[in-house]
């Protein structure tokens, strides 16, 4: 036999309820295939949601044992073999509000992708009788993130929003305005780079859950990285986030391979890093920060290979 404790809300309260399954029959299963089991023949009352049941529609996201994943997509067994034990928990996608049992609210998120215009606003150059035309290599730029099925599991697994979400907009908001900007019918990338740096595009803490998790393979991550260059490109260079990039680039190309940390901050924060002397003298003390690094420091091993590393890499996103 095997187990599914289910994370349950009736609306007031959450509550957990096991239910108990044969082997013969769920083996070869999937565990959306395992959840409407549940509900035919022993709880009718346990509310998900579905649809396509092939991976397309991104509606049947939950977790299992804390990690998210497409129900549709997603084996039985695979599970089992995974985790060891044949007792496997089944809960509501983290970082959304809970409607009932593995039913979120989706609306929020739905909002937050309106705010960056995912639709394409053409270019003047297109006419309505020979519509908005591209090559296929333009195509090819940006068909990876028009494979986001919004599913959620991105953000269920971004840290980023589970320590604060107030200031910050999903994953896949940032891979659909990366995709919009990139469109090269397009009539202007900053319609949907603006509204980004606005939600947040700069407070990605690099964690990479987002790639990790996506069923199609996609990474939030590098599409907020290349929104982040785009936009600067583009002229929005105010603010800590491109400072910070920008005292990055110059220790690691302009100077000497290494990254300055005392630097780093007062090229970010300006004075008011010294709000924080106490954390400094704690990081002197244990040996984290070394003060004469202010001055510069000797240059890495193959810091002219990573020079024309970087110089190929800016070469590439021109052409």
């Amino acid at each position: 036999m095997a187990t599914l404790i289910i994370d349950r809300f009736d609306g007031k309260k959450h509550y957990e309820r096991s239910y108990s399954l044969a082997d013969e029959d769920i083996s070869g299963k999937t565990l959306l295939n395992t959840l409407l089991l549940i509900k035919q023949t022993q709880d009718p009352t346990l509310n998900f949601t579905a649809s396509c049941r092939c991976a397309i529609c991104g509606a049947c996201g939950v977790r299992i044992n804390g990690h998210a994943v497409l129900a549709c997509d997603t084996k039985m067994d695979e599970l089992f073999a995974t985790y060891g034990a044949d007792i496997l928990r089944v809960s509501p996608l983290a970082n959304f509000t809970v409607i009932s049992d593995l039913a979120v609210d989706w609306e929020p998120s739905i909002d937050n992708l309106r705010k960056i215009h995912p639709g394409l606003a053409a270019k003047s150059e297109f006419s309505p009788q020979d519509g908005c035309r591209q090559t296929q290599e333009e195509f090819d730029r940006i068909k990876k993130q028009w494979d986001c099925i919004l599913c959620g599991c991105c953000a269920s697994e971004c840290n980023k929003l589970t320590a604060d979400r107030s200031d910050y907009m999903e994953p896949f908001v940032f891979t659909h305005a990366w995709r919009a900007a990139h469109d090269s019918r397009s009539k202007d990338p900053l319609l949907h780079g603006k509204p980004a740096v606005a939600g947040g595009l700069w407070n990605c803490v690099h964690c990479q859950e987002c790639a990790n998790r996506c069923p199609k393979g996609i990474s939030s991550a590098d599409d907020i990285a290349g929104l982040r260059a785009m936009v600067m490109a583009k002229g929005m260079t105010e603010g800590e986030g491109p400072a910070h990039a920008r005292s990055f680039y110059t220790d690691l190309v302009e100077g000497s391979g290494r990254l300055n940390e005392v630097r780093l901050a007062l090229r970010t924060e300006g004075v008011s890093t010294l709000a924080r002397t106490g954390m400094a003298i704690t990081l002197l003390r244990r040996g984290k920060m070394n003060p004469l690094e202010v001055f510069g420091g000797e240059t890495i091993e193959g810091h002219d290979a990573l020079v024309k590393m970087i110089e190929a890499a800016h070469a590439s996103e021109k052409e």
